[in-house]
C-alpha cells in the first residue's frame, strides 16, 4: 500500500514538472519533444531576479553539467526543444571563473591575445550585459576592492594589483604578471616593485621603461606579444655625466633578461675638473667611476645590493674607507647609515651627488 502510494506521489510531481517545461516552452513558442528532467521557476531568464539563471550558474562555479541534461551538451536543446544558444552564442565551460581551473576565462583569453570584442559580442560594448544577461561588472567579478564596478579592459585586470581601482595607476605593475606569476624570479614580475616605490632610489612610472598605451588595442601593446616591449624614456637612465663626456645609451638584453648601460646602475662618471677646491682632494684619478653593473631583472634584492653599481669606494675615490664612514664621515651624512642603508632614497640614483646638505652635478 506505501509503495503504491509512494508511486502515486513520484508520477504527480514528475508531472508538475513536465507541465513547467511544457510552460517555459510554450513561453518561447516551443513545442516539447520529450520528458523533462526539471523545470525552471519564475525569473530564470529576469536578470534582476534571484532566480536568473547566470546568478544559479555563478554560485555553482559555472557548472553547466545540469543545463547538458535536458538541453544536450553542446546546448542545441536536447531532450527539452529549448536551445541555449537562442540567447546565447557562448556558453561557458566548468571553472570559467576560477583562477586555478584551466578554463579561466583569463587563461582563454590569454590564448586568443585578449580579443576582448569575443566578450562584447554577448556581454555588449561596455560590458555591461548584452545579449547574454550578464554583465561582466555587474556581476560582481570585475568589481575592486570597494565594490566599484572597473572594466575588463583596466590595466591592472591582465596585471597587477586585480582588486585595486582602475584608475590607480601604480597597481597596474607586477606582482601579478600577465600569466598570473608573482615570484620576482619570474621575468614577468622581476624588479618591477622596487623601481616604483623608491626603495633605494628615485622613483620611476611605468611610462620611464614603457611605451604605455592610452588603450587597449593601441600599437605595441597587445600586437607584440608576452614579452614587454622595454624603451628607456627616463631621464635618469639616459642621464649624461662627465662634464657631458659620458652618454650612457641603455639598452635592454630579451634573452639575458637583463638591463645594460644605465646611469642608474653605475654608467657614470664624475671629473676631477669639475670638483670644488674643498672636494678634490677625494680624488685619487681624474675621474670617480660606477662599475656599469647590468643587473638581471629577475635575479632578486642581491642584484642592486650596496657595492654592485659601485665600488666601495668608488673607483677613483679616496681608498682605505668602509661602509661604516660614507655616513658617519659627514660627506654622506642623511643619505647612508653606518651599515650602509639608505635613509633617503631621494638623495640616492637622484642623478645629483649629494655632499652633506649640499647638492652638485655629475
Amino acid at each position: 500500500m506505501k509503495k503504491h502510494l509512494c508511486l502515486g506521489i513520484s508520477v504527480i510531481v514528475l508531472a508538475a514538472l513536465c507541465a513547467g517545461c511544457s510552460d517555459l516552452k510554450k513561453e518561447n513558442g516551443l513545442t516539447p519533444t520529450g520528458p523533462a528532467l526539471s523545470a525552471h521557476g519564475t525569473g530564470w531568464d529576469d536578470s534582476l531576479s534571484s532566480n536568473f539563471h547566470g546568478a544559479f550558474l555563478k554560485n555553482a562555479s559555472y557548472n553547466a553539467a545540469n543545463c547538458q541534461e535536458c538541453h544536450a551538451p553542446n546546448y542545441h536543446g536536447g531532450t527539452s526543444g529549448v536551445g541555449c544558444f537562442k540567447c546565447h552564442q557562448y556558453p561557458h565551460a566548468v571553472g570559467w571563473v576560477d583562477t586555478s581551473s584551466a578554463n579561466f576565462h583569463g587563461a582563454a583569453l590569454r590564448a586568443v591575445n585578449f580579443d576582448l570584442q569575443l566578450c562584447q559580442t554577448c556581454h555588449a560594448q561596455d560590458y555591461q550585459e548584452g545579449t547574454s544577461n550578464v554583465g561582466c561588472m555587474r556581476s560582481g567579478c570585475h568589481v575592486d576592492a570597494n565594490g566599484n564596478q572597473k572594466s575588463p579592459e583596466a590595466c591592472n585586470t591582465c596585471h597587477g594589483t586585480f582588486s585595486s581601482p582602475a584608475n590607480d595607476i601604480m597597481s597596474s605593475a607586477p606582482p601579478r604578471s600577465v600569466t598570473g606569476g608573482t615570484s620576482t624570479s619570474l621575468r614577468g614580475v622581476g624588479a618591477h616593485q622596487g623601481h616604483l616605490k623608491a626603495t633605494l632610489g628615485k622613483a620611476l612610472k611605468c611610462q620611464e621603461c614603457h611605451n604605455v598605451p592610452t588603450q587597449l588595442y593601441a600599437a605595441g601593446h597587445l600586437d607584440t606579444g608576452l614579452q614587454a616591449v622595454v624603451v628607456f624614456h627616463d631621464t635618469l637612465a639616459n642621464l649624461v655625466t662627465a662634464s657631458g663626456t659620458l652618454v650612457p645609451r641603455p639598452s635592454y638584453d630579451a634573452n639575458g633578461v637583463q638591463c645594460n648601460n644605465t646611469y642608474c646602475h653605475g654608467n657614470w662618471r664624475v671629473t676631477k675638473a669639475s670638483a670644488s677646491l674643498d672636494r678634490k682632494y677625494i680624488y685619487v684619478d681624474a675621474v670617480i667611476t660606477g662599475n656599469n653593473y647590468s643587473p638581471k631583472w629577475a635575479g632578486g634584492a642581491s642584484e642592486a645590493a650596496c657595492g654592485t653599481c659601485h665600488g666601495l669606494p668608488p673607483k677613483g675615490h679616496l681608498q682605505g674607507l668602509d661602509i661604516t664612514t660614507c655616513g658617519n664621515s659627514g660627506c654622506h651624512a642623511g643619505v647612508v647609515d653606518a651599515n650602509g642603508n639608505i635613509l633617503d632614497p631621494t638623495k640616492h640614483i637622484n642623478g645629483k651627488i649629494d655632499l652633506k646638505s649640499s647638492q652638485r652635478n655629475f
